[in-house]
């Protein structure tokens, strides 16, 4: 329940923030981060070459997507990070990827940089994501 109320949360910032409203049958998908930084690295650090490097690369390789980082705010996952996708359409999103998840042909050159840049990340610490895909239904 507490899951359903954060992610509607999302949703409605989402939609209030970029003055963009979320439409039935859009996809927002949820990438939760987990991050353990290195001892002299600030999580302002981490986030400056996410931004510098991953958002730029993924907002250059799929237009169609709105990429957001969010944080959470409640007192069980104040300290908690998420990448926040918005799509306006099943057919934008598909053309990137497939329903198992894996990559189109379209998707697979913007997911070989992603993984080629990596090992920037390694210098910050340990990176890793769990992705969830939703469909807007009312």
């Amino acid at each position: 329940m507490r899951k359903l109320l954060v992610i509607t949360a999302l949703l409605l910032f989402a939609g209030v923030s970029f003055s963009q409203t979320l439409q039935k049958d859009g996809i927002v998908s949820i990438h939760e981060w987990t991050v353990k930084l290195n001892p002299d690295v600030t999580m302002n650090q981490f986030l400056e070459i996410w931004d510098n490097t991953f958002s730029a690369l993924i907002k250059e390789a799929m237009p169609e997507m709105k990429p957001l980082v969010i944080k959470g705010i409640g007192k069980d996952y104040k300290f908690e990070y998420a990448g926040l996708y918005i799509w306006e359409s099943i057919d934008e999103f598909r053309k990137y990827w497939n329903e198992d998840g894996s990559p189109t042909e379209k998707g697979m050159p913007m997911v070989e940089k992603l993984m080629s840049k990596m090992s920037v990340l390694e210098k910050y610490g340990e990176f890793t994501y769990t992705a969830k895909d939703y469909v807007i239904i009312q």
